[in-house]
């Protein structure tokens, strides 16, 4: 697995890093790409009306509004009680609950579908534990989707031509950090974080690259990728939106997205022509990787990550 680093004084698991984060990031931004997520049609897919949702790390809270104008009961938990307090003057209909995902405040057995998206990776000490707490929160065939950095070829390749802020481990907390760095996140082969999941009881079902521009943004002198990314952002936060900045009620059609957007954003592999493409940039170059899993019934063998 690769174990990255970054320069600021704070952890990536920590909650102050998070709160910094997010500040950079309008949440009526966050809400309306709810709909052009590459991830949209599996959410939907997996979450339907009437289910009990939780989503662990739920950060400022864009998937709970989201996902309950569609008529799913959504539960949000994050460590980050700043954000859950933004969020709630925005919509106090929200269940939005401080907490830590390694040990949550609900019931055994008491939900139907658990997300967590890029979460799990940022605990130095590995994702079994959080693992471990979502099987336990889960009902019998439930299911977790569950995303983490993908330690990609491009990656592989990347690292191979000097990244002194990433490193090759084998195991969690393995060798000291690098000089002025501290700890961020994992990135992890598909093999790699499926043994994690089997091991935390879960049989992985299917897997899925995406957000390809944020990972071909890691090559080095790709400023026009990021002036890209930061242009289709600007672009949809001036169209008018008369949702506000979280979305209340039934969830409305989209107007037909345009070629481009159903290209960069929405990764959508069933454009004419190019879905060749698509599928060989997600699995070549994708920053993240989705998991959608089900619980493995088996007795669990309590193993330490």
């Amino acid at each position: 697995m690769l174990k990255m680093f970054h320069r600021r004084a704070v952890a990536g698991g920590a909650a102050g890093f998070w709160r910094e984060v997010w500040d950079e990031a309008a949440l009526s931004d966050a809400l309306r790409f709810c709909e052009s997520d590459p991830l949209h049609p599996l959410m939907a897919r997996h979450t339907r009306p009437g289910q009990t949702m939780l989503e662990g790390g739920c950060g400022r809270g864009q998937y709970v509004a989201y996902h309950a104008s569609r008529g799913v009961r959504v539960v949000g938990i994050d460590f980050e009680k700043d954000a859950l307090t933004d969020a709630k003057a925005c919509r106090p209909d929200l269940w939005l609950c401080a907490g830590d995902v390694s040990t949550l405040p609900l019931g055994d057995s008491s939900v139907d579908v658990y997300y967590s998206g890029g979460v799990v990776e940022h605990f130095e000490e590995g994702p079994g534990t959080a693992l471990r707490e979502a099987r336990r929160v889960l009902r019998d065939k439930a299911v977790l989707l569950v995303s983490v950095p993908y330690h990609s070829p491009l990656r592989r390749l990347l690292k191979w031509g000097g990244r002194p802020d990433w490193r090759v481990v084998t195991a969690p907390k393995e060798g000291p950090s690098p000089p002025d760095m501290t700890f961020f996140q994992y990135a992890f082969t598909p093999g790699e974080f499926g043994t994690f999941l089997k091991d935390a009881g879960f049989e992985v079902v299917s897997t899925r690259g995406y957000a390809v521009l944020w990972g071909l943004m890691e090559i080095p002198g790709s400023g026009v990728l990021a002036r890209l990314s930061r242009g289709l952002r600007e672009r949809r936060s001036h169209r008018k939106n008369d949702r506000g900045p979280y979305v209340k009620g039934s969830a409305a059609a989209s107007r037909p997205a345009s070629f481009w957007k159903r290209l960069l954003v929405s990764e959508d592999a069933d454009i004419p022509g190019l879905g060749w493409l698509v599928r060989l940039m997600r699995w070549s170059s994708a920053n993240m990787m989705m998991y959608v899993c089900v619980r493995r019934e088996a007795k669990l063998a309590e193993s330490p990550d």
